[in-house]
């Protein structure tokens, strides 16, 4: 069996790339850890040293000529990505920052019942979804988290 430890970065396609930076860098505080001609964008979290070439990222955009199908939800792929913020009230915070700016809101702010996160659903501009999530369990992730012994 493989033994996966963490996931790396998940790649959008996006058809511009400067919209879609106003929403990734501008509204949801993604950092520009690097580009590739044009055409490539990576971005983090914020959490790796200023200065380094490495170009570490949490996601990627890539830039791509056409825009989805209309049925792309309705065809195997990627549902959606979803972040992780630090407590509901940021999530609630979140929903007036992203549909002040014009935001497409698919669902939320609510709770889902199978793991008690708050979340809101929405799309970038290129209709990829992305949800913000916030656990409403006390103690998380403390009382959650198993202990990996590598």
């Amino acid at each position: 069996m493989i033994k996966i430890i963490d996931v790396a970065h998940v790649m959008f396609n996006v058809t511009d790339m400067e919209r879609s930076l106003k929403l990734y860098r501008d509204l949801l505080g993604f950092t520009v850890s690097g580009t590739y001609d044009g055409a490539v964008t990576w971005l983090n979290m914020g959490q790796y040293r200023e200065g380094q070439s490495h170009f570490f990222h949490d996601i990627g955009l890539y830039l791509v000529p056409n825009a989805a199908p209309e049925n792309a939800r309705k065809v195997v792929g990627l549902n959606h990505a979803a972040f992780r913020l630090a407590t509901v009230d940021e999530v609630n915070q979140a929903a007036e920052i992203l549909k002040a700016a014009g935001v497409k809101i698919l669902k939320g702010p609510a709770t889902h019942k199978e793991d008690s996160d708050c979340y809101l659903y929405f799309e970038d501009p290129d209709g990829n979804v992305l949800e913000l999530v916030a656990s409403t369990l006390p103690n998380f992730p403390a009382d959650y988290v198993a202990n990996r012994v590598d």
